[in-house]
């Protein structure tokens, strides 16, 4: 008798830790789901306009998100890498109260100071550094 409860227990908690891994694996889905909003393969994703750079090295995108019975996001900028295998923009989005407007024949990231509607983190930027591995221009 003893035997087959402890057989019966073991089983049990077998199962239990089965069901703890596929609960975590779960978790670790949504929260990747979570990291990657801001990717061109996301389904809310719904892109503005993109461009390359003069020497093809590069590309910006603005893009927003559609989200669903709330509308759509606030519109992100981002450049990246121009790359068939790159898609995660979050590494390259442009810092609150600057978007893109294109760019200088010289390669570099033509910015402009705004101010959006929503409450931002303010972050300077000056001419000539780089952001992702582009140089900026600021105008006003």
């Amino acid at each position: 008798m003893k035997k087959w409860i402890l057989i019966i227990i073991g089983i049990l908690l077998i199962g239990i830790v089965g069901i703890g891994i596929k609960i975590n694996s779960d978790f670790d889905k949504v929260a990747e789901a979570f990291h990657s909003e801001h990717s061109l393969k996301g389904a809310d994703f719904i892109l503005i306009s993109d461009s390359i750079s003069p020497n093809k090295k590069h590309k910006y995108y603005e893009y927003q998100f559609d989200n669903g019975g709330f509308g759509y996001s606030r519109v992100f900028w981002s450049v990246i890498e121009n790359n068939e295998n790159k898609s995660d923009l979050e590494k390259g989005l442009i810092p609150d109260g600057f978007k893109i407007i294109g760019w200088t024949n010289d390669n570099e990231l033509i910015l402009e100071k705004w101010e959006p509607y929503y409450e931002i983190k303010k972050t300077e930027l000056k001419n000539g550094i780089e952001l992702n591995g582009v140089k900026i221009t600021l105008t006003e």
